[in-house]
């Protein structure tokens, strides 16, 4: 059984809202890309804007680096002490110098992570999360999975050259959005450069980490000011990568970038791009967390209120019609017989937007409800109660009952009355 439910019930499960103030752009054509494989996503809605080869299977290099710290980041804390082992001061490209021994924060290390792209801090926080490259990539493919990012296969946390590393645009850019959850990874990914005072390099030189994003530093030829956060890539097999997301005017795009040869073109078609999402697309929120898009009816009496349990954007392309119509589609459970408490989910959903399916999204219960001895005697007798035929057959067994007990206490009388007067007993 489906049930539709929208924000407004009373509007036959159908709310139609009119989103104003948005502007017509005049749409010009999408720039020329060097990547091979790309996608401009919209950061908040996740809706796809433009992609080429969005599924084809690439080598990413040090973009994997977002997928680590995300694993990282969800598995450790920022001030958790990790002991370097002997494996990853020798590991090949990027490094920042740990050596077999040293103490870092999970937080140092992932500094040198995202700003210099450290293949030996990326290995170091590997081990310490899943004791090898080979179990932290597993783990690192099993979590991109459940992130919808079903074309990926992770072997190491660096991004290295090996067999079978692969992952798409669109898995990238899905990752990106993700990686914008946290705030620890914006605000490690923001900084310019930091200094490791108590690791100077063997000759007592100053260690420092410095922010790499060609696109984010202002001192870079391809600086793009609307750049937020981001990560770079290059090996020779998987020539040059890149990973961002970008905010103008409170809209967030995410661009990912994979297989593109030349790196000035590379870079410097990344703020072509993003300009071309920003001129041509708006995000407009449908729902914030907690709104209440419906009620689930339990009893007569008990109704339970169901809620969103998360912002929710639509993205509208220039002259595109503002009215947009939204239903939530999902199947019907029974509650009846069960304690329910406020932020429970209660259902999955399905967001339909103009007719089309558009997102999933739990519905969680906005009260508390206790199912108490009480209820379940009053649930059970109104069951009981509601069924016709049981009743008529209860009824004709109560009178049959009687019928049955009448006639034979008349019996038994007449038998009493029988013997009295045969034999004069009083009985």
């Amino acid at each position: 059984m489906k049930k539709l439910i929208t924000k407004f019930l009373p509007l036959l499960f159908i709310c139609t809202i009119l989103i104003t103030n948005i502007t017509s752009i005049n749409t010009h054509a999408v720039p020329l890309l060097e990547a091979q494989g790309v996608v401009l996503m919209d950061g908040k809605s996740g809706e796809i804007l433009y992609s080429q080869n969005a599924d084809v299977q690439y080598e990413p290099a040090s973009i994997t680096k977002v997928m680590t710290a995300i694993v990282v980041l969800e598995n450790t804390k920022l001030d958790d002490k990790v002991t370097i082992g002997t494996n990853p001061p020798l590991v090949d490209g990027s490094a920042i110098g740990i050596r077999e021994g040293e103490v870092y924060t999970v937080e140092e290390l992932l500094i040198a992570m995202l700003l210099e792209s450290a293949n030996d801090c990326a290995e170091a926080l590997a081990e310490f999360v899943s004791g090898s490259n080979a179990d932290f990539g597993k783990l690192m493919t099993e979590r991109a999975k459940e992130l919808g990012c079903t074309n990926s296969i992770f072997k190491n946390p660096s991004g290295l050259h090996e067999e079978g590393h692969l992952t798409t645009a669109n898995d990238m850019s899905k990752i990106m959005r993700f990686a914008l959850n946290f705030d620890d990874f914006n605000r490690i990914s923001r900084i310019i450069s930091y200094q490791y005072v108590n690791h100077p390099y063997s000759d007592g030189t100053e260690k420092w980490a410095t922010n790499r994003n060609n696109c984010y530093v202002d001192w870079s030829q391809w600086y793009y000011e609307n750049i937020y956060c981001g990560k770079t890539g290059w090996t020779p097999e998987a020539n040059h990568t890149y990973v961002a997301a970008a905010i103008k005017d409170e809209e967030v795009l995410v661009a990912s970038f994979l297989n593109a040869y030349n790196k000035d073109t590379q870079y410097s078609s990344v703020g072509q791009l993003f300009d071309w999402g920003f001129e041509n697309f708006d995000s407009v929120k449908l729902f914030s967390k907690g709104d209440v898009v419906g009620e689930y009816q339990i009893s007569d009496n008990t109704s339970i209120p169901l809620l969103t349990n998360k912002d929710i954007y639509y993205t509208l392309s220039a002259g595109q019609d503002p009215n947009i119509t939204t239903a939530f589609n999902y199947a019907d459970k029974d509650y009846s017989e069960s304690s329910i408490k406020k932020g429970d989910v209660l259902f999955n959903a399905t967001l339909i937007v103009n007719g089309e399916k558009h997102t999933t999204l739990e519905l969680v219960s906005g009260i508390d409800r206790e199912y108490t001895t009480k209820i379940k005697i009053e649930n059970t007798f109104n069951k009981f109660a509601s069924n016709k035929i049981i009743i008529v057959l209860l009824v004709l067994l109560i009178l049959s009952l009687a019928i049955y007990l009448y006639i034979r206490k008349r019996k038994i009388n007449k038998k009493r009355d029988f013997m009295r007067k045969k034999y004069n007993l009083d009985i």
